[in-house]
């Protein structure tokens, strides 16, 4: 029998919204790039110390506007930030992984199917990314997006990346059909924004990176089964934050 799920239609009120969210989330960043607040550990000793020992955090995190919840009508925010000391690591090397598009299938296979660079103009990079999600429903997103990296000084660097497309793929268990995707008004809502930031500090004989996740998502219940499909769903911007986290240390293993 041929499951056909309810069209979940972005609005424009919650597009506002995310894009409120993202612009207070990003001029955040911008304030907090002096040399001592940086990091997000900066301000954590108890989780520096734990990232230092070779213990990765992720935990959730929230923007406020003015000291008020932002209200995301019709969809969910997710806000996601993960943290590792990656020992005897360069800035450079770092950079070199974060920014090799290509090598994302490589890197982060548990999340990515594919993966590769599509354009370079010398500090912006256009990208094409396919993460996937197994559960009762396999789930497929073709995404495109664009990153753009910002050397702070000799130590620190700043690379944030915003998705400019993303789409369902209407065969998900074919891989011969993953680029055939589900027209925008029958598809399921899984994800319609995914924006990430990183942090990159050279220090402590190793580097310190810290990601941050910011996904916008079609809200859970409505006409489709949140149980089966949606709600299977909701821990991947989590998931894909630690994932890719663990996979760095992973890649810059420890000699401890």
């Amino acid at each position: 029998m041929l499951v056909r799920l309810d069209a979940a239609e972005l609005k424009p009120e919650t597009v506002a919204a995310f894009d409120r969210y993202v612009k207070l989330t990003e001029e955040g960043f911008a304030k907090n790039q002096g040399f001592e607040n940086f990091l997000w550990l900066d301000h954590h000793p108890t989780e520096k110390t734990m990232v230092w020992l070779q213990q990765s955090v992720v935990t959730p995190m929230r923007t406020l506007d003015h000291g008020a919840e932002i209200e995301v009508p019709g969809g969910v925010i997710q806000h996601w930030m993960g943290a590792a000391y990656l020992e005897n690591a360069t800035l450079e090397k770092v950079r070199d992984v974060v920014l090799n598009y290509n090598d994302y299938k490589t890197f982060f296979k548990n999340k990515v199917m594919d993966s590769k660079q599509i354009k370079r103009d010398g500090e912006q990079f256009d990208a094409f990314v396919r993460f996937y999600k197994k559960q009762v429903s396999a789930v497929v997103l073709n995404v495109n997006l664009t990153a753009r990296y910002t050397l702070i000084d000799p130590t620190r660097l700043y690379i944030a990346s915003h998705s400019t497309h993303i789409g369902e793929a209407e065969h998900p268990k074919n891989k011969k059909k993953l680029d055939q995707e589900r027209d925008p008004e029958d598809a399921a809502g899984y994800l319609w924004r995914l924006n990430m930031y990183w942090r990159i500090f050279q220090a402590d004989n190793g580097v310190y990176v810290e990601l941050e996740v910011l996904s916008l998502a079609r809200e859970e219940g409505g006409r489709l089964n949140p149980s089966r499909f949606l709600t299977g769903f909701q821990s991947f911007p989590h998931d894909l934050t630690q994932d890719m986290i663990d996979s760095l240390q992973q890649l810059f293993p420890h000699h401890r």
